[in-house]
């Protein structure tokens, strides 16, 4: 009799509307449906594609207003991944300044999350810094349905007011239809402070590169670069696409102000790189006669020594350190080679996700080794110019 009542009040429950965790007629979100607006009241809305706000990563967004990392219609034909994989907003960002005690945002994706080796917080969710005595500091990630396209969160809330610089962080992993950012009403939003690092610093390779498998976009070994180099960063990272094409050179040579190049695509290239590198150097060149270029060889994958495939990776990396040394030794005196079996250490195996896609800790280790062989370039260059 007992039990004939518990299971009556149950399901007047869920009548109601209420249900029980592991009931049949539990309530799921329906990833198509914003999540519900409670702040409408207190809140102001504005597109984060118009000023003040400062946006980095999408370099011909002024022309096609679209989130995305190639032109819509580029001079040079992509292959269809590639084209595909230029909606991922990987490495893109939004800067602002502002005295709200309040930053929420309102994001619609491209598509539905459901990577089995990364998180959705890292594949379709953004992330907010806050800038605190010259330093970018995390705060805290979207928090939505796994399956969302559609969804509304709050990154920020203060007791104290302020003028902060804040740095959002778009997804890794996925497109962006629309991105707006909302804060309190009667708080005053201005322009980000110019980045301190003279020129943008172009990065080509792989998925790798776009940022599998890290957690949170932040953490993306270009974020990681940006905000310890205080810089300007282009992601051009493509997942299992990244071949050495010579339309992706091009694309690059369209770029304004680059400072610094890096070439990392060894792994989508093993047994094409040597017929690939020197011609899509040779494209750069044309644009970017003095600019830095380093090529890094690929990183150390967990079965990556005591395999079949080690004749190969030693091969490729003392071709790329040979091409390095053949072109200084022509009058390139600004290219640079860096060895990517080293950057994870000795006990690299520690740092994948799935033996290949750098973890949280690998992609940290990778940014690390980069941000020192950038300072070290550019620190000889300095001592050059004297």
């Amino acid at each position: 009799m007992m039990a004939r009542k518990i299971i009556f009040i149950q399901y007047f429950i869920i009548f109601l509307g209420f249900s029980f965790p592991g009931s049949s007629q539990e309530l799921k979100p329906d990833s198509n449906r914003p999540l519900k607006n409670t702040f409408d009241d207190e809140i102001v809305w504005f597109d984060a594609q118009k000023e003040p706000f400062s946006l980095v990563g999408f370099e011909w967004i002024n022309h096609d207003s679209v989130y995305r990392r190639l032109p819509v219609h580029p001079r040079w034909e992509l292959t269809e991944v590639v084209d595909g994989l230029a909606y991922h907003t990987a490495g893109g960002q939004v800067r602002f300044s502002t005295n709200s005690k309040r930053i929420l945002i309102k994001v619609e994706l491209r598509e539905k999350s459901g990577m089995y080796h990364m998180a959705a917080t890292g594949q379709s969710g953004f992330d907010l810094y806050i800038r605190e005595y010259g330093f970018q500091r995390y705060l805290r990630t979207a928090r939505f349905p796994y399956d969302a396209i559609r969804y509304q969160n709050e990154l920020f809330k203060s007791d104290e007011s302020g003028f902060h610089d804040f740095t959002i962080n778009f997804p890794l992993y996925n497109g962006v239809n629309s991105l707006q950012i909302g804060v309190e009403k009667g708080s005053i939003i201005q322009a980000a402070p110019a980045f301190s690092f003279s020129g943008k610093i172009v990065i080509y390779g792989t998925s790798i590169t776009q940022g599998g498998c890290v957690s949170r976009p932040g953490m993306a070994y270009s974020n990681i670069i940006s905000r310890k180099l205080d810089a300007q960063l282009v992601n051009l990272g493509f997942s299992g696409s990244g071949r050495g094409e010579p339309a992706l050179a091009h694309l690059i040579n369209q770029i304004s102000n680059i400072g610094f190049i890096i070439l990392d695509y060894e792994a989508n290239a093993n047994q094409t790189i040597v017929n690939t590198l020197s011609p899509f150097i040779a494209i750069l060149r044309e644009k970017h006669p003095d600019t830095p270029i380093l090529i890094m060889s690929k990183i150390r994958f967990s079965d990556a020594f005591g395999t079949s495939n080690q004749e190969l990776l030693l091969s490729n990396l003392k071709f790329q350190r040979n091409l390095v040394n053949d072109r200084k030794a022509a009058g390139d005196k600004n290219i640079y080679f860096l060895d990517g079996s080293q950057v994870l250490g000795d006990d690299y195996y520690e740092c994948t996700v799935d033996g290949v896609h750098p973890t949280d800790l690998g992609s940290k280790r990778i940014a690390d080794a980069l941000i020192t062989t950038i300072e070290n370039i550019l620190h000889l260059q300095n001592l050059n110019k004297l």
